[in-house]
């Protein structure tokens, strides 16, 4: 596999809040919340904790299911004893690459994407009240985009004693790119244009860099994370 890592504050923000890893075919981006640092640490902790199904090959998808509801209780008990981190948590994206399966879960806004050829498909659905309304048919897509709770999740890891993730799986092939983000990208760079920057680019590396500065130079808003994973032969 080709792996492309790129994270960058953004123009607004002083602290960076997201947090990713990778090894082992296990990907993950978090974005944290919560106030001062907590934010920060929550979505290291997280990392931290699922970066142990690094060497886990067996037992998917319940694997995600366990690593992540040991993640959320590490984040959960922290801020339920100290007032400091009172409310903190963080969104999950990750995937797992095992014989040739990808194995996903998500929990919040941070999406996940598979480019097929010259198709970008979705394989997340935000867990935030826009989001919600528009999968009951209450708004559109495009007035969700400006929707004033666009930004209010409906789920966190660590928000509550029990994680409620959103886990699949599908077959990977060859030239596969799977994409992992922070709402810093999508929130200012729409599926379009992320698919035309993908589509145009050679090496993984420079394609992540390329969507991160296209998220600053549409203001970069906020912290904004990406990891793009192109499989290849040897992945099969």
């Amino acid at each position: 596999m080709q792996v492309g890592i790129c994270t960058e504050v953004g123009n607004v923000r002083q602290q960076n809040q997201d947090s990713c890893g990778y090894a082992g075919g296990l990907f993950v981006v978090a974005d944290g919340m919560g106030g001062a640092q907590a934010g920060e640490i929550a979505s290291a902790i997280a990392v931290q904790q699922l970066m142990r199904l690094a060497d886990v090959s067996e037992g998917y998808p319940e694997a995600l299911s366990k690593a992540i509801e040991a993640a959320n209780a590490t984040v959960y008990n922290m801020a339920s004893a100290d007032e400091n981190y009172r409310g903190m948590g963080t969104t999950i994206a990750l995937i797992k690459l095992i014989n040739g399966m990808v194995y996903f879960a998500h929990i919040g806004d941070s999406r996940i994407y598979l480019k097929r050829g010259p198709q970008l498909t979705a394989l997340t659905f935000d867990h935030s009240v826009a989001a919600e309304l528009v999968r009951n048919g209450g708004i559109t897509e495009a007035e969700a985009q400006h929707h004033p709770q666009r930004h209010f999740l409906t789920r966190a890891l660590g928000t509550d004693a029990v994680a409620r993730p959103e886990i699949g799986q599908i077959a990977a092939q060859q030239g596969d790119l799977f994409l992992l983000c922070t709402d810093g990208l999508t929130g200012v760079v729409g599926p379009d244009a992320v698919n035309h920057i993908m589509e145009h680019g050679s090496e993984v590396q420079s394609m992540a860099e390329a969507l991160v500065n296209a998220a600053c130079e549409a203001g970069g808003p906020d912290n904004v994370s990406v990891i793009i994973v192109r499989i290849t032969e040897a992945d099969l």
